[in-house]
């Protein structure tokens, strides 16, 4: 039918020359149109064109339909869904919904089902966009993918400097040597090259320089520094004939060939001692990874570990300390710490910064052009850009602990030394208290001590958390916070009774307890806590609506951190408080005294409310505590006999129960002279511990979070106006990635695969 549409335009004439053109057209047209068919197969019913045992031809069956149905949404310009269908590896690798293609199985396809309309998904072109693929067009693609996808390497979308065809992503070739005429000059393979220009241009290559600038011009090379004038006496009084590889071997061999060359990564690293922009902080554990850069060198380490561990150490199999202190590669970012800043802009920011520097550092691209918008003829797609960039999104910066070798081993065999000198003072403690402190607490009991209790422990009546905390009564009358540990301020609110009168003091006991971690008393990591305000109010039992305030005054404390004296606890500021740190893991004890004393004849209630973890130090809640009142004068002891001691006493020895016995002994170490010896000794000597250098010297690391961001793009590289969601991946104009889930470490792997042009 096409033919015969077309020779009806035809006049031909009536000779005989006229039905020799008449036949001329006639062959032209049926070629043509024939042609035409040949090179559109869409336009051909697929049972007329090729029966089912011909191969589809990708080039010339497939292609031409995703051409125009597919393209221009998931081409090169766009890809829709994360789904790019112009290139084979980003084709097979599907979009953010998942696998597209099976190849030799239309029915786990999603593409066909999409295009066909079998699937659950929408289908594909959508209504309005684009005509859906004919019943013939349906059956080409089906028998395509059941025939296992045949797509020749050289179908892939090609667009000027954009795509694979390009000199730069073509995998490196070992090509000959060219043919010079003076042989005996060439050393090595780079020589012959330059050799060969030489030649081209008829100019003769240089004489060797004399000995003595070579000594220099190496010197200034490996180290960045001339030869001393011993040195230089030396090597050029040499008489060996390898003098000169002798020497190159000397300099790199010495410290300074790292200092000298580490220079140059620094630079391309942006590496930096302070955070820039105005407020401009000091880094002060910078140097650390500076210094892995230059042991790197020194050590020789091969250019793709050094690569890999700066990209992704903390990623590696049981990581080491050396390989965690290499991704202090990515804390060289600038940081905003200006007034006003906002934290996400910022963190945004230092994202993008490292991922322009993965592409200016490792495949030599200026990837940054991408953030805002896909760039014509550029290789990589905003799409892409945001893809490289989600290997970072899920960055955090933490600073570990990171001694040098010889700190750490200085340390080492310091603390042998003093655990020699130690171990004999810990153990006299435990043998006194397991063989001794009994009958010592006996023959005191038998020299009939003043039987009258200093503090007296309060029973609490209720007891509240503001948060989700749970509060427990133990017997011994303390309270143990069990549950979720808040992140925000922590009030607790106990109510008691008590008869005592003319109360001038509240002591305030923070236990241990195994429940709480590294034994408390707090329940931060490290078992610390803030005390930021105590506050007392009391009323008379009889009309428990009529509350006063208690003002309170001079605290004391069994110890503070410091900058969190215990004072703070009643200056009315809840920005401040008591904390405990590094004595964690210990009894701490407060008091306070009160300005007027109170106490009312019939009975007094008393609450008593703890706030606790400002904004700068949340989770640090009390664990465990107890809380006592006190009749006595002033000064306050932080220990003295408590009722349930004096009660215990008063209770015959075979009467006792194991709390009453535990209590006793408790307050007995307290006061037994002895013990307190022994005590004093081994704190004097624990004082002078060496110091961990981890506890100094830092480094600047990465870790990721456990739950990763998700990454979108960024309309505009606005952080403020996400778009659709993308998966971290690799550019498509370079091999594709070996994971359909890919992280950091893969990433550093993949620039090192052998397929790739850029870096391997």
């Amino acid at each position: 039918m096409a033919f015969q549409r077309r020779t009806r335009i035809v006049e031909l004439p009536d000779n005989n020359e006229g039905k020799q053109m008449n036949h001329f057209f006639y062959f032209m047209f049926w070629l043509l149109s024939l042609s035409s068919l040949i090179l559109n197969p869409a336009l051909l019913s697929a049972a007329e064109a090729i029966s089912e045992k011909d191969k589809i031809d990708f080039l010339k069956q497939i292609k031409p339909l995703f051409q125009a149905k597919c393209y221009s949404c998931h081409g090169r310009e766009v890809q829709e869904g994360g789904f790019r269908l112009d290139l084979k590896s980003r084709a097979l690798e599907g979009g953010d919904s998942g696998k597209a293609i099976t190849p030799g199985d239309s029915h786990k396809s999603e593409l066909f089902h999409r295009i066909s309309g079998t699937g659950d998904g929408d289908q594909m072109p959508p209504e309005g966009e684009g005509t859906p693929l004919s019943k013939d067009e349906l059956a080409l693609v089906k028998r395509w993918i059941e025939q296992g996808v045949d797509w020749p390497e050289e179908a892939n979308s090609k667009t000027g400097l954009s795509g694979s065809d390009h000199w730069s992503f073509q995998p490196i070739k070992k090509v000959s040597l060219p043919e010079v005429k003076q042989k005996d000059w060439v050393k090595n393979g780079i020589d012959t090259f330059i050799l060969q220009k030489l030649e081209q241009e008829k100019v003769s290559p240089s004489e060797e320089a004399n000995r003595s600038t070579l000594i220099r011009r190496v010197y200034l090379d490996l180290t960045g520094l001339p030869p001393t004038v011993e040195e230089w006496q030396k090597w050029n009084s040499d008489p060996t004939p390898d003098w000169y590889e002798k020497l190159v071997d000397h300099l790199l061999a010495s410290p300074h060939y790292g200092e000298r060359w580490a220079r140059h990564w620094l630079d391309l690293a942006r590496y930096a001692d302070s955070d820039g922009y105005e407020k401009d902080r000091k880094r002060p554990h910078a140097w650390r990874w500076r210094t892995w850069v230059i042991n790197a060198l020194n050590q020789d380490l091969p250019f793709d570990q050094f690569s890999q561990q700066q990209i992704a150490g903390d990623l590696l199999p049981e990581p080491s300390l050396s390989e965690l202190v290499a991704t202090g590669f990515h804390r060289n970012t600038l940081i905003n710490t200006e007034g006003g800043t906002d934290p996400e802009e910022d963190r945004v920011k230092r994202t993008v910064d490292r991922t322009n520097t993965l592409g200016s550092i490792w495949l030599g691209l200026t990837v940054e052009c991408a953030q805002c918008h896909t760039h014509k003829y550029d290789p990589i797609t905003q799409r892409e850009y945001y893809r490289l960039y989600s290997f970072f999104n899920s960055l955090t910066e933490p600073d570990i602990g990171a001694p040098l070798p010889a700190e750490q081993a200085n340390f080492e065999k310091a603390s042998q030394v003093y655990q020699i000198a130690h171990q004999p003072l810990v153990q006299a403690i435990q043998d006194y208290e397991q063989n001794q402190l009994v009958s010592a607490l006996n023959q005191w009991e038998k020299q009939n001590p003043e039987k009258k209790p200093v503090w007296t422990i309060l029973n609490p009546k209720t007891v509240q958390a503001k948060q989700n905390t749970t509060l427990k009564i133990l017997p011994d009358r303390s309270i143990l916070a069990e549950g979720e540990n808040p992140g925000r301020a922590e009030i607790y609110t106990i109510t008691f009774k008590t008869d005592l009168q003319n109360i001038k003091g509240i002591r305030l006991e923070a236990l241990t307890d195994p429940s709480l971690p590294r034994q408390g008393p707090g329940r931060s990591a490290t078992g610390d806590f803030e005390l930021t305000m105590l506050t007392i109010n009391t009323a008379p039992l009889e009309s428990p609506e009529s509350t006063s305030k208690v003002a309170l005054q001079k605290a004391q404390a069994s110890f503070e951190m410091e900058g969190y004296k215990v004072d703070r606890v009643i200056n009315n500021s809840p920005h401040t408080g008591w904390s405990i740190a590094p004595q964690e893991g210990k009894k701490q004890i407060a008091t306070f005294e009160v300005k007027k004393p109170f106490g009312f004849e019939k009975g007094t209630l008393v609450t008593v409310s703890l706030q606790q973890s400002t904004t700068k130090k949340t989770y640090h809640n009390l664990g465990r505590f107890r809380i006592s009142l006190s009749t006595a004068d002033a000064p306050l002891p932080l220990t003295g006999m408590t009722d349930l001691v004096v009660e215990t006493l008063n209770t015959p020895v075979e009467q006792r129960t194991a709390e009453q016995r535990q209590e006793l002994l408790d307050y007995f170490r307290t006061i037994d002279p002895q013990l307190i010896k022994l005590k004093a000794q081994e704190l004097a000597h624990r004082k002078k511990a060496p110091r961990d250098p981890a506890e100094t010297t830092k480094a600047q690391v990465v870790d990721h979070l456990k739950v990763p961001r998700k990454t979108h793009l960024l309309v505009r590289g606005d952080f403020l106006n996400p778009a659709d969601e993308v998966k971290a991946n690799t550019p498509a104009v370079l091999p594709p990635i070996d994971t359909s889930s890919p992280d950091r470490l893969d990433l550093a792997r993949w620039l090192f695969d052998p397929r790739q042009p850029l870096t391997a």
